[in-house]
């Protein structure tokens, strides 16, 4: 009777610490989801804000962005272009990443 109280005692433990291990495993896939999301969305707030400009502006804003991505969309667009600027972008859900600029038909 003693035996089988330690085997199920010792088998809930190993199955709450694999259960604890890939909760934590999930959390940091989560948490690397959110930040490429996050960045994938500055680097289209970043196309969309400079359509207008030269290729090798919104490539490298694009790059910038992706790289400062939570930081670029508060202090870039949210304090500078629409506090300071009091100038928000134009942007277009047809179009998410316009590399080539708002005007050129892609179809």
């Amino acid at each position: 009777m003693a035996n089988n109280v330690n085997l199920q005692d010792d088998l809930e433990n190993r199955v709450e610490g694999i259960l604890y291990k890939n909760f934590k495993r999930g959390l940091i896939f989560f948490f690397v989801f959110l930040i490429f999301s996050i960045n994938l969305f500055s680097v289209s707030l970043a196309l969309q804000c400079n359509a207008g400009k030269s290729i090798f502006y919104r490539i490298s804003s694009a790059l910038f962005a992706f790289m400062f991505g939570f930081l670029y969309i508060i202090m870039n667009y949210l304090m500078f272009r629409v506090n300071l600027k009091n100038n928000p972008c134009q942007i277009c859900s047809d179009l998410p990443f316009p590399i080539l600029g708002k005007d050129l038909d892609y179809m």
